[in-house]
């Protein structure tokens, strides 16, 4: 049967017989309404819980009505909304004093202020209040009429491993989530959301530290559309949001760490699928749909500085001759801005995966990443071998792997993309 889609009674559809007859044409029949799908269509992907809970909706459901524990030492993660705020000199003021709770809220598990745990590098809400929130301020401005625009100043304190582009990517999404459980949670008082797709344009991100920029810095503005200000440049003639002030979660909270070091039986991960294509849209980057007769593209990502493959260029070089059709690229990530590093990712037609590990070392983050996003992994470890000036520092001394060790994992690797999308080939 070939069939257009339909659009009410003016679309025709064609009936082709299999006894080799002419398609016969036929008007559907019009409908205003159509049912629900059978119950077996509408079953939601089962996840197991423990998957669920740390990359999947229900993290955020659970973030919007109480605090969830997520790791084995039952830390509870938080972040804090508030407002009116001053500012004076260095330091975001709050005309209120911190509360005990009630026996109830005790029993729930919510943490008090004093027990907001610290993250890497002094981040989080707890240093943020220590060193740039003053409590019991004296409050001289008044709230504005409720149906002014409200504003927000999102407080950020970065790690200094910002230089790392994991852990810069893991504060930025951990944010996006921050302002996503905001969208989903109603203020008691207002009844409207703390956070909403109308406040983007009042709101700005507030660099607390002195680092750096970084290559992603330009998407802290994703939510917060105006232009970010750093602390240290506000004076006596900036004017800040202080209607609200949010201290989000830090990058060390973000669920994505966990699994960081073991094999996990999770297969999807929602909230990276959604981080990834806003990161996309963010940079207009489309998908690059594939074409009949294109060659498969194996992109090689090229360290030039540290842990370097060493005779490299040999080995790619026996690949270009092993696999002639293939379209092999070497790449330098580190010349290329983000952006250009997603259109060349992108440009690699669904995907496979494939690393090469340094000896003895058990990383498998990216491993669980690659399954959050339906990607194939192939892994290989690197073999002892002497290496002039080596640190034993895995994170900076070049690897080294036999030839044909190298030939057989990038073999397995080609041939697992065989026949996937419009491709149709034989593996030998």
């Amino acid at each position: 049967m070939v069939a257009r889609t339909n659009q009410y009674f003016k679309t025709k559809q064609l009936i082709s017989h299999h006894d080799g007859g002419p398609p016969q044409e036929y008007l559907p029949l019009h409908t205003d309404s159509v049912l629900s799908l059978p119950p077996e269509y509408q079953q939601p992907p089962k996840e197991q819980p423990f998957c669920a809970e740390r990359f999947c909706l229900p993290y955020l459901q659970n973030l919007a009505s109480s605090a969830t524990k997520i790791n084995s030492k039952q830390r509870i993660d938080s972040f804090c909304i508030g407002g009116l705020a001053t500012f004076d000199s260095k330091n975001f003021g709050l005309d209120c004093s911190l509360r005990q709770w009630s026996a109830e809220e005790a029993a729930q598990g919510i943490p008090r202020h004093e027990q907001f745990p610290i993250y890497w590098y002094a981040t989080g809400p707890s240093a943020i209040f220590r060193d740039y929130i003053r409590m019991n301020a004296v409050q001289e401005s008044q709230r504005r009429a409720s149906a002014a625009p409200r504003d927000f100043s999102i407080l950020i304190k970065r790690e200094k491993s910002n230089y790392n582009f994991w852990h810069s990517l893991m504060e930025i999404f951990a944010l996006y989530m921050t302002l996503d459980v905001l969208r989903l949670t109603p203020n008691p008082a207002t009844k409207r959301p703390f956070f909403s797709t109308e406040d983007f344009a009042n709101s700005q991100v507030v660099i607390l530290d002195d680092l750096l920029d970084g290559m992603y810095f330009d998407l802290w503005t994703l939510f917060a559309n105006q232009a970010p200000i750093r602390l240290q440049d506000v004076s006596d003639a900036t004017r800040l949001n202080l209607e609200n002030i949010i201290i989000p979660l830090p990058g060390g909270a973000n669920p994505l760490w966990h699994g960081d070091w073991e094999p996990l039986p999770c297969d999807r991960s929602e909230l990276l699928q959604t981080f990834a294509r806003r990161v996309l849209d963010f940079y207009k980057v489309d998908d690059d749909l594939e074409q009949e007769n294109r060659p498969l593209v194996l992109t090689f990502f090229d360290r030039t500085r540290k842990r370097r493959l060493i005779d490299q260029g040999l080995y790619i070089e026996r690949l270009r001759l092993r696999f002639p059709t293939v379209d092999i690229q070497v790449v330098d990530p580190a010349a290329m801005t983000f952006p250009e590093q997603l259109k060349i990712i992108r440009h690699t037609p669904h995907s496979t995966m494939v690393e090469i590990l340094p000896r003895g070392l058990t990383q498998k983050g990216f491993r669980n990443l690659a399954k959050y996003l339906g990607h194939k992994y192939f892994s290989s470890h690197a073999d002892e071998h002497h290496i002039d000036n080596a640190k034993g520092d895995w994170q900076s001394d070049d690897v080294f792997i036999e030839e044909d060790r190298f030939m057989e994992l990038l073999a397995v690797a080609v041939k697992s993309m065989y026949n996937r999308g419009l491709r149709n080939e034989d593996v030998n």
